[in-house]
């Protein structure tokens, strides 16, 4: 597996509000909202409140001690106890933004998308709240495998508009869910088998609202390298106009 993440301003925005985590299996991308510092602030706590809470939770399952203390006892992973920690991190995540937004002066109403997968075996376990998207690329063909949380994707799950409509529509930012903003909060979640040169895209809207999915597919479809495809998803994104910050992980599998 090979992967590569960067992250960009955009052309217009004073302050780049997304905040992104990859390493070893586990991958994220946050795109925060508020006012003042809010959103960056939003962004970056929930991510590494994310890490914080799925790496303590998951490797006790795989290394536990017997009563004498002297002896290992090796627990295996399995799919239940991999989407029960990644829930129970977007859930540790919200709090400890939700918390900040309400004892901290300026940061009220703050909040943040959190979109990422943690790959295990031969299968990507993936976790979703807000508008930040996972994408997988197989073959000649760029599937979606998250849920747009916004009024303008709901109607057009419910076939009230179309794509294009979707694409362009005054309301497609209006978040119908993200973290931080109430006090619980239940996140997406959706098990998928990864195949061998399947790349996976995870990104903020700031790609995806500037560039349309078979933009994105004839990207990738050009470059080899996944630092290659991150960057050149990354600059034709701001020559499509750059509206907003704009972040990318790709993973070849």
């Amino acid at each position: 597996m090979e992967y590569f993440a960067d992250t960009d301003i955009g052309v217009y925005r004073e302050k780049n509000e997304d905040y992104f985590y990859a390493e070893g299996n586990l991958f994220l991308v946050a795109d925060g909202m508020g006012g003042h510092r809010a959103g960056e602030v939003a962004s970056k706590l929930a991510i590494e409140a994310f890490v914080k809470e799925f790496s303590q939770k998951l490797p006790g399952d795989t290394e536990k001690y017997s009563a004498n203390k002297k002896d290992k006892i090796t627990v295996s992973i399995t799919p239940q106890k991999i989407k029960k920690h990644l829930i129970s991190a977007v859930q540790y995540a919200n709090e400890e933004v939700f918390k900040k937004a309400i004892l901290q002066p300026g940061y009220y109403g703050m909040g943040t998308t959190l979109t990422g997968c943690y790959i295990y075996g031969d299968r990507a376990y993936i976790i979703h709240i807000g508008d930040s998207r996972l994408y997988i690329k197989r073959e000649n063909k760029l599937k979606l495998l998250t849920q747009d949380h916004t009024v303008v994707g709901e109607l057009l799950r419910s076939g009230q508009i179309g794509y294009n409509e979707a694409f362009n529509h005054p309301r497609r930012n209006y978040l119908t869910k993200v973290i931080g903003v109430a006090k619980d909060t239940e996140p997406y979640f959706k098990s998928y088998k990864i195949l061998p040169e399947d790349i996976i895209i995870i990104c903020s809207d700031g790609l995806n609202s500037m560039l349309r999915d078979k933009d994105i597919l004839n990207v990738v479809n050009r470059h080899i390298q996944v630092e290659d495809i991150v960057k050149n998803l990354i600059t034709e994104a701001l020559r499509k106009g750059g509206l907003d910050n704009i972040t990318v992980i790709a993973i070849k599998i």
